[in-house]
């Protein structure tokens, strides 16, 4: 048989279980306490990290750029007549061999009319031609007509296949005149300007739209005192914001001419994914000169916290503390968009932690 504690007893035992209790979260306290700045935790499991290194940094040399085409050329009118019809604007980009304008000439349309009417007459005459032959060559296999009328039928009707064909070369000749009167584009690209309106008079040669050949390219007006920086496949840097890209562009030197005139040597580079909306826009550009050692880092493993720079560091027993940083320059590259230049506060071999991943 189980003995029951008196209810006053029963009340102090529950009383002192309490009171553990509560001295138990009270000492439990201090170790749900946040860490302060700078003190060691423990490392996150897992944590993005980044392994500090000096490596190699190219100094860059900042020029003017100009964003055009491989080459500028006109689209001309080839006959003479009235623009009847303008099927681009300016800013319209274009395929090789596509209609621009069309341009009508009179003339010609009159004399296409009259050929379309010779025609018709000179199959009429042919078609007759041709039952006459049929019934002659009929008769004189019966004896019925003589040899020489068989042969004055066959004479009218080669008389009549040649008049047939001789209005029919002419009217393919004004044909394809009228079709030299639809202007088309040499190549593929972007229309600059276009000088004509509907109902404009041209004569051949004039110039109905000029074009920007693509793809664009950066043009380089280098100062000659980096003309020993400047070489084929060289990297450049190209502020894309300016163009509405992305902040940062990087190209290859493709070509450089050899004569500097006004003190610039003039270098053309190719930019992957370089916005053609507009031609001759001036952008900022980078060349690389000079070289020396450097610790770049991205940008996302940097913290800023009243006004100072820190990069959080794992040390070798796992914990991760707090380091003040002097941050410099942005370095990006093509594998470090957001690169920053570090000029103090961590060595090579340093582990360097996310911040959101340390959190």
């Amino acid at each position: 048989m189980t003995v029951m504690p008196p209810p006053g007893l029963r009340s102090g035992f529950r009383a002192m279980r309490v009171a553990w209790i509560g001295i138990g979260c009270m000492t439990a306290l201090p170790l749900l306490s946040p860490p302060s700045f700078g003190a060691g935790t423990l490392a996150p499991t897992p944590a993005a990290t980044f392994s500090v290194t000096r490596q190699s940094l190219t100094e860059l040399a900042p020029v003017f750029g100009t964003v055009e085409g491989v080459r500028t050329l006109p689209a001309r009118a080839r006959i003479s007549g009235t623009v009847a019809q303008i099927d681009v604007k300016d800013g319209d980009h274009v395929t090789a061999d596509q209609t621009l304008a069309t341009i009508a000439d009179s003339t010609l349309l009159a004399q296409k009319s009259t050929l379309d009417a010779e025609v018709k007459g000179a199959r009429a005459k042919l078609a007759e031609a041709q039952l006459d032959f049929n019934r002659t060559q009929r008769l004189v296999g019966q004896g019925a007509v003589s040899r020489a009328s068989f042969d004055q039928a066959r004479s009218v009707l080669r008389v009549a296949e040649s008049a047939l064909a001789a209005t029919l070369s002419q009217r393919d000749t004004i044909g394809k005149q009228i079709d030299q009167g639809a202007v088309r584009a040499p190549h593929a690209g972007l229309v600059i300007h276009t000088p004509i309106a509907a109902g404009s008079v041209l004569m051949p040669g004039d110039v109905v739209a000029e074009l920007a050949q693509a793809p664009f390219r950066v043009r380089l007006a280098v100062p000659e005192r980096y003309t020993r920086f400047v070489h084929l496949g060289a990297l450049i840097r190209v502020d894309g914001a300016e163009l509405g890209a992305a902040p940062t562009l990087f190209g290859t030197i493709d070509e450089i001419k050899p004569g500097i005139s006004d003190g610039r040597l003039i270098a053309y580079a190719s930019v992957p994914n370089l916005p053609d909306r507009f031609v001759g826009i001036r952008v900022e550009a980078w060349l690389p000169a000079q070289e020396h050692q450097a610790i770049v880092v991205p940008e996302n493993f940097l913290l800023t916290l009243s006004g100072s720079d820190y990069a959080r560091l794992r040390l070798k027993d796992g914990s991760i503390i707090d380091v003040p940083i002097q941050r410099g320059a942005p370095r990006p590259t093509p594998a470090m968009p957001n690169g920053i230049e570090i000029l103090s506060g961590l060595h090579t071999g340093d582990i360097l932690v996310a911040p959101q991943a340390a959190q």
